[in-house]
């Protein structure tokens, strides 16, 4: 069954700490759809793993915080909320702020359902019960009649305009010329961010040591991710989006080399089973000598292992002596 969403409405939240809030995500009573989550079929594991909150399921932008604890306590699926420290995040500053003066009280929460049973649906009882579910996520999130209370928000000075136009409208994902691509770049404490493509991500590599530059690569369609720039190395935003635009089509062309290492990966398996002639020490020795010993990290499938070109070199060399 596909992700549900389910947002609980009317409840108080709870300041438990600086920029700490507790709120009850989920309770075992009946929604508008006449369906009830039972608390005590929470699986949380998962979550638990990378407890981040976001707003309004907005995936394509930075987390607000962070669940801090989650359980059940007086029959009722609560967590913790820590905002990042002042600052840090403008945007979490304003729903941190929201979230203090009581304009934003609603989480929702994203889970799979693993057991069900369905009932009748009539006026007093459910059409289905959940009785085992996997958290998956936790947004907050405005409700319906949150606009008007928003721009209370913005009366009374809580927010500014256009704070309240972040809040309602989350900015776009900004397009970085390379291709058809949308993205989001983000700035981490040591990290410039571009992603530049979806796939599942199968390792990470060094597109320049010297320079600070490395990438999340995509085993199975042999391309990045998202590029990753060294904040340490003096890499800015700008500085990374125009490196992007100047080498993501010579990059892309780069990495398809891993054909060639992943041939040179199963011949290495076929000399381990069938060993090794006279002929094959003389190409072995040839092809040591081609390649550069240059320290470009590239992915390996199917072990998912990293190696170097200088690795490699030295491993056909071993090869290359072995006797047959």
């Amino acid at each position: 069954m596909d992700t549900i969403y389910k947002i609980l409405e009317n409840v108080e939240v709870k300041k438990v700490g600086e920029r700490q809030y507790e709120f009850t995500a989920s309770t075992a009573d009946m929604d508008r759809d006449g369906e009830i989550i039972d608390v005590e079929g929470w699986d949380l594991k998962n979550f638990r793993k990378n407890p981040v909150i976001m707003y309004a399921h907005a995936y394509n932008t930075l987390p607000i915080g962070k669940a801090t604890h989650i359980g059940i306590k007086e029959g009722k699926l609560k967590n913790t909320i820590e905002f990042p420290p002042e600052g840090t995040y403008e945007f979490a500053d304003i729903v941190e702020r929201l979230v203090n003066t009581g304009y934003l009280k609603a989480e929702s929460v994203g889970f799979i359902p693993k057991k069900w049973e369905d009932g009748d649906g009539g006026e007093k009882t459910p059409r289905r019960t959940y009785t085992k579910q996997e958290l998956l996520e936790i947004s907050i999130v405005p409700i319906p009649s949150n606009p008007n209370a928003l721009m209370n928000a913005v009366k009374e000075g809580v927010i500014t305009t256009k704070q309240f136009e972040a809040i309602t409208k989350p900015e776009e994902p900004e397009v970085i010329e390379s291709g058809d691509v949308i993205t989001k770049p983000e700035e981490t404490d040591d990290f410039i961010r571009i992603p530049v493509r979806e796939c599942k991500v199968t390792a990470t590599i060094d597109i320049s040591k010297k320079e600070g530059i490395s990438a999340l690569y995509c085993g199975k369609e042999k391309k990045v991710r998202t590029y990753l720039f060294r904040k340490d190395h003096g890499w800015t935003m700008a500085k990374a989006k125009a490196w992007v635009k100047e080498h993501e089509g010579k990059i892309a062309h780069e990495v398809s080399q891993q054909e060639i290492i992943d041939e040179i990966d199963y011949l290495i398996t076929l000399i381990d089973k069938e060993g090794i002639g006279d002929e094959v020490k003389e190409s072995l020795q040839d092809l040591a000598k081609r390649i550069p010993g240059g320290d470009i990290p590239v992915e390996i499938e199917p072990e998912e292992e990293i190696i170097t070109y200088l690795d490699l070199r030295e491993s056909i060399k071993r090869l290359s002596k072995m006797e047959e």
